[in-house]
């Protein structure tokens, strides 16, 4: 491909020819693997072109032989794959290609890990594989045949139901047709944990896990996790599974979370591996939540799937919100909202002001694997809640269904799933489709008025955009007690509205946005001490939240503009009032709320507040904050960690949960003042991942006497386990007193691995955020060298880590030439990949 010559959705044409099945054979040594493939086209009779060409996409081929029904055809060997002239209607084309996954390091298509075969198709690792239409709107039924040395290797795994086992070779067959991006493939050694699920319809599904032999053990969350979501996909859509077999296969070299692979699932070994002894509180719910959203693909994405990559939010928001209902469901529902919105404002919004900023539905990209980000997936999720807010359950099942009968083993495109809720609720969504047609996060205010004589209350809500959006604002009106006047949800469509509310007695205070019912930037005229009411009055835990980091904002960037003691006051009360002669009184997710409310906002979104970002002076100014916290609250904190610091059996309950919670976050504050020794008494007691890492954490902010005792016992003692060394890696990369030579001296400890993802993200990943310490030439160049490496081993993950310098022209002018410096490097290796190129081609422009 040309890196100047972008792929337009406007330039969407139907594929020429269709595919009845795919039978392909794998046959698999240690110096390489021979595909044959055997598929049967016919000419798609929805195409309007006339013509007896076919090209098949491939890449990295070694070809071997070629057959069109049996005898050789008219065909050539062209830049990113193969031609074929003068074909029939119908054909079978039967081609023998050579590869080498032993040498593949992309992990893209059929690779090897750790000594393992897998594959990674999405989005265009099929054409890897073998020569094929390698595009999500072609679907074909499935047949894979796999051979391998039976003595090395013991798993041969496929899509679909086993239909033949004989020493070292199997056969599988998907009946349900499907893209080649949702193909996999597994062949190694893996133990096995398994059970089985029993359909609403009295199916019995087989359910696997494969995982590496010491890994065994902790398999048994991710088995209760896929069951659980099996049983919450029946409950809450009435969907059911269609296979006789469900499989996961975790792998330690992934460059992303999970793949969705009808019937065989591959994931990163970090969404899978859990005990209480390895993973924390937030590890245990996203590990539930990446296995859910896997599984919800069987239907929202896999049954009815994309037909085309631009339509990518098709599955992956609509699949992204149903994860986070599945979870909300299961936990607690406001805590995980206000999870969702502070990833969404802190990451999303940051992305929707970089130089890859880009459509829900992008119009045009160079590497389609550039585009799997937080605008597809999240703000995606997003647009998805506001149909459901705008049609309420009721109606969005309606859509649901109906989206389902129209489509179900169909490639269908944004419009249909937005049509079918439309046809099904007869409900308007046309201007609606701006959400999916605009860049960039909506500026909406709002102004309020109360008139003492007729009672009245006025708001006046503009839109700061260049289109008129159409979105539900969930709000409420409250009196001085915190009782609702009146609540709703007030439909905006317009550049400029009105809305008034007759016969309030009393100027009431309004609670907007509530939920965060819309994806935007909200300014209103609420004053400083209705914000302290709503933090300390509103029902709505994300509101009350969300004051609470407004008004942390404001503390932080212009501390003169808001009473610091009445708003600690505020803080105050709501500590206390969850305690009261020692016992809590409140409810169980309050205290998970109270450890929210008291986390600042984070240095990265401080960010986006500056016209130009000043790493250091936001640095300096948000540790002023923490030390007026500490000074004020230490004596409370203390308390409130003794109640708390007390010894119980784990739960993941939200109780439990919030209580870890609460008591680490004052633990942090504690270690910042100095209690060192307390910390360090937690690393050594702590019956759990959770508190463990929790007091590792508070020990390294800065160094101390127990700082490298803490962190030598931890390697010791986990030093087997890939995922906690991950987290061992992580926490000394994140560390106030990392630095760049602190860091080339973990990239050559012998744990440290360059061509495993997980771990260079740990390292160079968690590095990159240290902002304060990687901002800096030699930051900038130990970044720089080591995208130009993976420039050739795994530019994907290259292209990952190259999205740092996306805000570099908002940086103050120092940092900003010296990251321009190192974006004008990178462009002028040779051979540089698409991956890296379209990054750095959109920054510098």
């Amino acid at each position: 491909m040309n890196k100047l010559q972008p792929i337009y959705r406007k330039d969407y044409t139907l594929s020429e020819y269709l595919i009845h099945t795919t039978e392909l054979e794998f046959d698999l040594t240690e110096t390489q693997t021979i595909v044959t493939s055997k598929i049967s086209f016919y000419k798609n009779p929805k195409s309007n072109k006339k013509t007896n060409i076919l090209f098949l996409d491939g890449i990295d081929l070694e070809l071997i032989s070629i057959l069109v029904d049996k005898a050789k055809p008219d065909y050539k060997l062209v830049e990113q794959g193969l031609e074929i002239n003068n074909l029939a209607d119908e054909f079978i084309l039967e081609i023998k290609n050579c590869i080498h996954p032993e040498k593949n390091t992309s992990l893209y298509g059929l690779y090897q890990s750790n000594g393992n075969f897998c594959t990674q198709c999405e989005a265009h690792g099929f054409r890897q594989i073998t020569y094929y239409l390698d595009r999500p709107d072609v679907l074909s039924v499935f047949t894979t045949h796999i051979k391998a040395d039976k003595q090395k290797y013991l798993v041969l795994l496929s899509n679909g139901n086993l239909i033949k086992q004989i020493n070292g070779s199997t056969t599988w067959h998907d009946p349900t047709p499907k893209p080649c991006y949702l193909f996999a493939l597994v062949v190694g050694n893996f133990a096995l944990k398994e059970d089985t699920y029993i359909t609403l319809s009295g199916n019995e599904v087989t359910l696997k896990i494969y995982v590496q032999a010491h890994n065994i053990n902790k398999t048994q969350f991710a088995m209760a996790a896929l069951k659980r979501s099996f049983a919450w996909e029946e409950k809450r859509f009435g969907l059911e599974y269609d296979l006789d077999i469900y499989m996961i296969v975790a792998v330690d070299d992934f460059n992303m979370g999970a793949m969705e692979n009808k019937g065989l699932n591959i994931f990163n070994t970090t969404y899978v591996l859990a005990s209480i002894d390895t993973v924390t509180d937030k590890d245990f719910i996203d590990i539930e939540a990446v296995i859910g959203h896997e599984y919800f693909h069987n239907w929202t994405g896999n049954r009815v799937t994309c037909r085309d990559w631009f339509q990518l939010s098709l599955k992956e928001g609509l699949t992204v919100f149903r994860d986070q209902e599945f979870t909300s469901d299961l936990h607690t529902r406001s805590i995980k909202r206000i999870e969702d919105v502070n990833t969404l404002r802190t990451l999303q919004f940051a992305e929707d002001m970089s130089s890859m900023q880009h459509l829900v539905r992008p119009e045009h990209y160079i590497e389609m694997n550039n585009f799997y980000t937080l605008t597809v997936y999240e703000k995606g999720a997003e647009i998805i809640r506001m149909v459901h807010t705008f049609l309420g359950e009721v109606g969005f099942q309606k859509g649901m269904q109906l989206y389902f009968q129209r489509f179900d083993g169909d490639a269908v495109t944004i419009d249909d799933f937005i049509q079918s809720m439309s046809d099904a609720n007869n409900f308007d969504f046309d201007q609606f489709m701006y959400w999916y047609s605009q860049s960039g996060t909506p500026e909406v205010s709002i102004v309020s008025d109360y008139n003492h004589n007729d009672k009245t209350f006025k708001v006046f809500i503009r839109q700061h955009s260049q289109c008129d959006y159409f979105f539900p604002l969930r709000f409420a009106l409250l009196d001085d007690t915190g009782t609702k006047l009146e609540s709703g949800i007030l439909t905006v469509k317009d550049k400029e509205q009105i809305f008034i509310f007759n016969n309030m007695d009393v100027e009431p205070t309004p609670s907007w946005l509530r939920g965060f019912s819309a994806p935007i930037k909200l300014k209103s005229d609420l004053t400083f001490k209705q914000k302290i009411f709503l933090v300390r009055h509103d029902s709505d835990a994300f509101n009350q939240w969300d004051n609470a980091q407004q008004l942390w904002l404001s503390l932080i960037l212009i501390p003169s503009s808001i009473n610091q003691d009445l708003f600690f006051d505020a803080i105050e009360k709501v500590l206390k009032n969850t305690f009261l002669d020692g016992s809590c009184v409140s409810l169980v997710q309050d205290k998970s709320l109270i450890c929210e409310i008291l986390t600042l906002p984070s240095e990265q979104f401080l960010h986006q507040q500056q016209e130009i970002i000043d790493v250091f002076e936001v640095h300096d100014k948000r540790e002023k904050v923490i030390n007026k916290i500490i000074e004020r609250f230490k004596l409370l904190f203390s308390k409130i960690y003794s109640k708390l610091n007390i010894y119980q059996p784990y739960e993941l309950t939200p109780e439990a949960v919030g209580n870890r919670a609460l008591k680490n976050i004052c633990l942090y504050y504690l270690a910042i003042s100095g209690e060192f020794e307390l910390a360090f008494e937690q690393f050594k007691s702590a019956n759990c991942m959770n508190d463990k890492m929790a007091s590792l954490k508070a020990l390294i902010v800065s160094d101390n006497s127990y700082k490298n005792i803490a962190l030598d016992g931890f390697y010791h003692e986990f030093k087997n386990d890939t995922q906690v060394m991950d987290k061992y890696f992580s926490i000394q990369s994140s560390a106030s007193t990392a630095n760049v030579e602190s860091i080339k001296v973990l990239m050559q400890h012998k744990l440290f691995s360059f061509n495993t993802p997980n771990r260079l993200r740990s390292v160079i990943g968690s590095f990159s955020q240290n902002y304060v310490n990687f901002h800096n030439q030699q930051g900038y160049e130990l970044l720089t060298n080591i995208i130009i490496k993976l420039n050739q081993s795994n530019p994907q993950i290259g292209a990952k880590l190259t999205s740092v310098y996306n805000h570099w022209q908002r940086f103050t002018p120092k940092l900003k030439a010296l990251q321009k410096q190192q974006l004008e490097k990178i462009l002028a290796i040779e051979n540089l990949s698409n991956n890296i190129f379209e990054i750095i081609q959109a920054a510098l422009k």
